[in-house]
């Protein structure tokens, strides 16, 4: 693995990695809806963020879920989530024994913020831990990166509850057209590295390719969640609407943080 990128904070040191990614077999046609039947033409506007309080409106139709973003800024380069949460609705809507939010619009929001930094640490090593939400209004979050056995190498996903311990460890397998998650027990020597998200922006559409963080080694300490104030240095924070094709319109406002 190439190292990218080395960011350096209180005595730690993460280090960011190319991730070679396995080929995925080509999709057969879709019958399902066609896309964009349900694609979003969404306005953010007034964002700002001061005194602990991330402020926006947001106006259009076919809005899924929101979310508050902060991604990490180094040059033209973007990584992250840093943070992503679920912003709740008033009102929810329940179809099928699923949550969702019924959203006016336009929607005016005042989310009250402490961005902080979570990091996965093995008692040894840290990595950076840029987690997503379980799910709307269900607590704790889940963490995709490579896992590597003294047998096999895959993507996996740790799950944690809302306490940061971590539930289960799901490798993924590929079988013809899915990837196919089984439950694994780690042993003492295999390794994890969390992916990270890096995005940049090209002629006013985001760009997304995948990074690891630094290696974790499972031993005699189990893995565990902390939090961690942010690195020094640029971030941008804002509003992430994702529509009902499950496709995403980002706004962001900066943030400098010394």
């Amino acid at each position: 693995m190439t190292i990218l990128k080395t960011f350096e904070h209180k005595g730690r040191a993460f280090k960011l990695t190319s991730y070679d990614a396995p080929a995925k077999p080509a999709k057969k046609p879709s019958a399902r809806r066609a896309p964009g039947r349900f694609a979003g033409d969404f306005e953010i506007s007034q964002l700002a963020f001061a005194d602990d309080t991330l402020t926006a409106q947001v106006s259009g139709k076919h809005i899924a879920y929101l979310f508050v973003e902060i991604l990490m800024k180094d040059g033209d380069k973007f990584y992250g989530p840093v943070l992503r949460e679920y912003i709740e609705a008033a009102w929810d809507d329940q179809t099928g024994g699923v949550l969702r939010p019924n959203w006016s619009d336009p929607i005016s929001l005042s989310i009250p913020l402490r961005p902080s930094l979570t990091l996965l640490t093995d008692g040894v090593d840290s990595a950076f831990a840029f987690c997503i939400p379980t799910g709307y209004r269900l607590s704790g979050c889940h963490l995709d990166g490579q896992y590597t056995s003294t047998e096999s190498q895959s993507r996996a996903r740790i799950v944690f509850d809302g306490d940061g311990k971590i539930k289960e460890v799901l490798a993924f397998k590929q079988q013809r057209m899915k990837s196919i998650p089984r439950p694994v027990t780690p042993k003492p020597g295999d390794t994890f590295a969390p992916f990270v998200q890096v995005l940049s922006e090209e002629d006013g559409s985001w760009k997304t390719e995948t990074v690891l963080s630094t290696v974790l080694t499972f031993g005699d300490q189990p893995f565990r969640l902390e939090k961690e104030s942010l690195l020094p240095g640029e971030y941008l924070i804002g509003i992430l609407v994702q529509d009902l094709d499950g496709g995403f319109t980002r706004k962001y406002a900066p943030l400098a943080i010394e």
